[in-house]
């Protein structure tokens, strides 16, 4: 029961932002994007996030296109307490824009991932800023060659 709670709680927040963006775009408004993105040589940066996307089920969104890219690049999960990860790593990064906060404040409601948000954080601020990437700049790149270059760096204590 308390994940099923758990799971509703996480579609309220993501699913009202996206919501409001299909509202605003129209649901179907980068179907063509993300059919280019699949078209793409197999490693390379589009064809990957089109990959997570549809193993996922999801769409592109408007706006979210350089966030989802992120996530390959970055390799955090689509999850709820990935997400809040991976906005500590951000924050870390430089990236101090207004949903990046209101994300990284979800975490309040998960304090098992708490002890891992500093870590994230001096990972994001040791690595190259990743703030500028876009998908539309990158996505013909080979992911390994972007990773390499723009990738989570795990810190060495």
């Amino acid at each position: 029961m308390r994940y099923i709670l758990r799971k509703s709680k996480d579609i309220k927040v993501t699913g009202g932002i996206i919501w409001l963006l299909e509202l605003i775009h129209g649901k179907n408004y980068l179907t063509p994007k993300l059919n280019h993105l699949r078209t793409l040589q197999y490693g390379t940066v589009g064809r990957e996030v089109a990959e997570m996307l549809d193993n996922k089920q999801y769409r592109l969104i408007p706006k979210f296109e350089n966030h989802d890219l992120k996530h390959v690049i970055l390799e955090y999960e689509m999850t709820m307490k990935d997400e809040i990860r991976m906005q500590a790593y951000l924050i870390g990064n430089g990236n101090f824009t207004f949903p990046c906060l209101l994300f990284f404040s979800l975490g309040i409601f998960y304090p098992s991932i708490w002890k891992d948000l500093l870590s994230e954080y001096q990972t994001g601020k040791a690595s190259k800023s990743i703030h500028f990437l876009t998908l539309d700049n990158c996505m013909e790149l080979k992911l390994a060659d972007v990773k390499n270059e723009y990738g989570r760096r795990k810190m060495i204590t």
